[in-house]
């Protein structure tokens, strides 16, 4: 996802520490013809149990790169199949979010939400780099890379959004704020088709547009009120299509900021991420439902498809190398694989 998009969820979430093995991750360039029975084909265990992952993001070096808020490490998911880890530099840090960052060194960036910081590491691994907000009472947990090429982080501790600019002169960087109204509580961010950043506000029942010049900060409402929202997507269709989960929908918001439509997510019980594959469907994880759904395009038709680990609380989704689709087991310790085409 974008998405990065990722919940305060280690205030709240089970842990439940589980076995599994998964088969490696594989490359190469698929063709998007669906497979006879999409499912959840592997799940990798990581190594530190009841770690509590939340966030997952594909890196420049081709790994997928996961936060584990409860251990306070950065996890890289190998070509083998093999879980690698590395402590961050501040202990509890509480890690959240995480996405690519820009170049030349296209290093992997995350927030650390419990000691209001955003911090960076090297795709080859440490050394991290902190980055501590002008704010004590920020809790960074949402990020993304801007078409600016500066980092842009959602703040419910503060209500805000930043713009984190990496300076020349190293290691420093440059914080923005940028303050929303009522108790918007942002959650989920995207760069999106516009070039504008665009994210869930949950505590207004809005979504937010914040172009890359700081103005006009514009807010659209959502209806039915209290929809819970949570990940937000941008398409291929020109649209940001976001995760309503108390109303059990997805919608589709234009650019000019108007909700063009919504559809049930039927059977779900609490959709929270999305992505999207490269057969043009929707894939969004119901951690309520410990499921993988299956949103079509055209036709809006949902299917579900269980995940191996009971009560495994999936939340976090990507995209990996192979076009398959990758997400977080927050209280089953894993990372999952749902194979929804054949390479």
């Amino acid at each position: 996802m974008a998405t990065v998009r990722v919940a305060l969820a280690f205030l709240a979430a089970a842990l439940l520490a589980a076995c599994g093995k998964g088969t490696p991750v594989t490359n190469g360039t698929p063709t998007p013809s669906p497979t006879a029975t999409p499912a959840v084909t592997s799940q990798y265990t990581i190594p530190t149990a009841s770690s509590e992952p939340l966030g997952i993001a594909l890196g420049s070096d081709g790994l997928l790169w996961i936060t584990e808020s409860a251990s306070s490490k950065i996890g890289q998911l190998g070509s083998g199949g093999k879980i690698s880890e590395n402590v961050t530099p501040t202990r509890k840090a509480g890690p959240a979010g995480i996405a690519s960052g820009p170049g030349p060194n296209l290093n992997v960036w995350f927030t650390e939400a419990k000691v209001h910081r955003v911090a960076q590491i090297t795709v080859s691994g440490p050394p991290y780099t902190e980055y501590t907000l002008p704010d004590a009472a920020a809790t960074p947990t949402g990020i993304a890379l801007g078409g600016d090429g500066n980092m842009w982080v959602t703040d419910p501790g503060t209500n805000s959004i930043w713009k984190v600019e990496p300076l020349r002169i190293k290691p420093h960087v440059k914080f923005t704020q940028y303050r929303l109204t009522g108790d918007a509580q942002p959650l989920d961010i995207t760069d999106g088709p516009d070039g504008a950043l665009w994210f869930t506000e949950p505590g207004t029942n809005s979504i937010g547009r914040l172009p890359v010049s700081g103005r006009p900060l514009t807010e659209y409402k959502v209806t039915p009120a209290n929809a819970g929202l949570k990940g937000i997507a941008s398409a291929t269709d020109n649209g940001l299509w976001f995760i309503e989960q108390k109303a059990k929908q997805i919608g589709r918001m234009s650019t000019t900021g108007v909700v063009t439509a919504q559809y049930p997510l039927a059977g779900s019980v609490a959709p929270d991420d999305l992505v999207q594959g490269i057969d043009g469907n929707f894939y969004f994880t119901d951690t309520g439902g410990n499921k993988i759904g299956q949103f079509f395009f055209r036709g809006h038709r949902v299917n579900l498809y269980p995940i191996p680990t009971a009560n495994s609380a999936p939340t976090d989704m990507t995209l990996g190398t192979d076009s398959q689709v990758y997400f977080i087991e927050t209280a089953g310790n894993k990372i999952g694989q749902f194979r929804y085409f054949n390479v």
